[in-house]
């Protein structure tokens, strides 16, 4: 039976957002393509029609999320998505929280082709992030690039702690040094 265009898109992004959230959640190694194509709701053999290979399929998730974070950056005003970003809420769902932090590990230890994704998608935010900036001292790159490794570095910390009084702080005094002593 022949599938349409437009189930086929949707197949497409079924894969897409399933294998996000499960990348996230367990890693590369942690998620095989079976696992994928059933929490898509697909067979595995349906898999290979949109991806030549799950090295393939790491690249795109990397791309798309960092991506959407980039469109992120211009909707949402800094002080809100910090305030999110370092909340105990979002260090809670690495599933369903960033991308960055929950594989940038995998990132570093996987094949070129989802380097060369991430690398590439992280350059756009860098530049999203910069733009944002205020006129300084500091280049507003770099300020960008010290901001965003102080957000990802405290929700690492603040995940891998298995005390939520520490968690807390860690992710308190992040947001302090990000947008002031006046945040939650």
């Amino acid at each position: 039976m022949k599938t349409t265009k437009e189930a086929s898109a949707h197949h497409r992004a079924a894969l897409l957002e399933a294998a996000s959230g499960l990348f996230r959640e367990r890693g590369f190694e942690g998620v095989s393509i079976a696992d994928i194509a059933a929490a898509a709701g697909l067979t595995h053999g349906a898999f290979y029609t949109h991806f030549a290979s799950k090295e393939a399929l790491c690249a795109e998730v990397v791309e798309q999320a960092i991506g959407e974070m980039a469109a992120r950056v211009k909707r949402v005003k800094r002080r809100e998505r910090v305030e999110f970003y370092l909340s105990a809420g979002h260090a809670k769902d690495r599933a369903g929280g960033c991308a960055l932090a929950a594989l940038s590990g995998d990132v570093a230890r996987g094949r070129r082709k989802v380097r060369v994704a991430f690398s590439g998608a992280l350059e756009c935010l860098i530049d999203a992030l910069a733009q944002e900036e205020s006129a300084g001292a500091t280049p507003a790159r770099d300020r960008a690039i010290v901001a965003m490794a102080t957000r990802l570095g405290a929700l690492a910390l603040a995940r891998a702690t298995a005390d939520p009084k520490l968690r807390d702080e860690i992710l308190t005094a992040a947001r302090h040094a990000l947008i002031g002593p006046g945040s939650g």
